[in-house]
């Protein structure tokens, strides 16, 4: 590398740690409100944060939705209209429905940091849809980088994306596919029914309350894994770092099992299992797991 680089790659980043200073120290002047840092032909600051606001607002229907908004609260309202709201800070924020698809996304700059004396509170910022009793929607996608979801009386779709770096997501009856990808934080849902899903996440726990799987995975590095009345209609395989997973099917569930722990115990109706079992021959559904360390508990009456 060049002494120039070098150079050049030092007083960057010394600039960069004393703009990140300057800016706490702003913060803390400016009496803890918002203060915006971005890189827009040079770092700027913006001393009191920008807030784009929009009361709730009929919109042409829609069948796919996909959302990509910084840290807020998401929630999907039935209602007899298809209409949106919200408030997120944000440079800019794109509200449109046409071609079906109703799109609400935020414009950034690069480098774009929002400082509040280190709480990144989403609580005041939020973004509500509202869509008629009994509609069906294709694919729903949500892309938040901190925050929660919030479903309250459920829709029919194709499928469902959920792509959350911080937060937890509340989702009762949900019919279709589902992607999960959390980072961080809970995933609950009741009465839901799945098509074949795929749930990754680095660390948190998952509830599902009465619901149907048809088929899927899970991959987790730390968290535990509840289950009450899971109904599977295809194989689904369990991958855990660390964590436990107790799992209670719908009575006279027909189910093989195949499981391999490294650490830990398994259990079917109580009785204890040795670290690898199999019982596949003449089932054609199977639930597989494989766990570095934690425990393994199924109900199957």
């Amino acid at each position: 590398m060049k002494t120039f680089t070098k150079v050049a790659l030092i007083i960057a980043g010394v600039s960069l740690s004393a703009g990140i200073a300057l800016t706490v120290i702003g913060t803390v002047a400016n009496g803890n409100k918002p203060i915006h840092m971005y890189y827009d032909h040079g770092f700027h600051i913006d001393s009191e944060g920008k807030v784009v606001e929009m009361k709730k607002t009929v919109v042409d229907d829609f069948k796919n939705i996909n959302i990509d908004v910084p840290a807020s609260e998401i929630t999907f309202i039935e209602s007899d209209e298809y209409a949106v709201e919200y408030k997120l800070q944000a440079k800019e924020v794109v509200c449109e429905s046409e071609d079906d698809t109703l799109t609400i996304d935020t414009k950034s700059f690069h480098f774009d940091i929002n400082f509040s004396w280190f709480n990144f509170d989403h609580d005041d910022y939020y973004v509500k849809v509202y869509y008629p009793k009994g509609v069906d929607f294709s694919d729903v996608m949500v892309d938040l980088s901190a925050g929660d979801v919030k479903i309250e009386d459920g829709f029919d779709c194709d499928k469902i994306t959920l792509d959350m770096s911080a937060g937890d997501a509340v989702i009762n009856n949900v019919r279709g596919e589902l992607v999960l990808k959390m980072s961080a934080g809970d995933f609950t849902a009741n009465n839901c029914d799945f098509g074949y899903s795929d749930f990754k996440l680095s660390a948190g726990d998952i509830v599902l309350n009465n619901c149907t799987i048809n088929g899927g995975k899970l991959h987790m590095s730390a968290g535990d894994f509840g289950a009450r009345a899971l109904n599977l209609t295809d194989s689904f395989s369990i991958d855990m770092s660390a964590g436990s997973a107790d799992i209670e099917f719908v009575p006279g569930l027909s189910i093989g099992y195949d499981f391999d722990l490294s650490a830990g115990s398994a259990k079917i109706n109580g009785e204890k299992k040795g670290d690898e079992y199999q019982q596949i021959k003449g089932y054609d559904i199977i639930l597989k797991a494989e766990m570095s360390a934690g425990s393994l508990n199924v109900t199957n009456e």
